[in-house]
């Protein structure tokens, strides 16, 4: 499971009112693992956890009591944050989107064609081909 927190968006922090503190990621791959935080995205702090999921009549709920960190990523390192149009950060769960990490599994999981998202594709081709150099 990744759990991310805003550690500093003073663009996004001054348009909407971001969660404090941790949160459960968004985006999640049903046959994947996630042993890692690639790519990095600056203003966010990231971590991959371990931790146990609940469920109580059909709701599933996340039991931080105990809790493994497998990876994390400081809030000042990583990729300038992708560009996001503003309707996106307005959006219930939008202020993800400004997260390469939450993106690069978007784009991984959809087979949606548009020209957004290929730019978004070619931007994270970047930032990998970088991270090789």
């Amino acid at each position: 499971m990744i759990v991310v927190s805003v550690y500093d968006l003073s663009n996004i922090e001054a348009l909407t009112n971001p969660p404090e503190g941790w949160m459960l990621d968004a985006a999640r791959c049903e046959n994947c693992e996630v042993d890692g935080i690639e790519p990095k995205t600056d203003g966010w702090e990231e971590a991959v956890v371990l931790l146990s999921i609940a469920e109580l009549n059909g709701i599933l709920s996340a039991d931080a009591s105990e809790l493994t960190v497998v990876d994390y990523s400081p809030g000042d390192k990583g990729h300038h944050p992708p560009p996001i149009p503003l309707w996106a950060l307005v959006e219930p769960g939008g202020v993800s989107l400004a997260r390469w990490g939450y993106l690069k599994t978007l784009l991984a999981t959809t087979a949606v064609e548009h020209e957004q998202f290929d730019a978004y594709r070619d931007m994270l081709t970047d930032i990998e081909e970088q991270s090789t150099d």
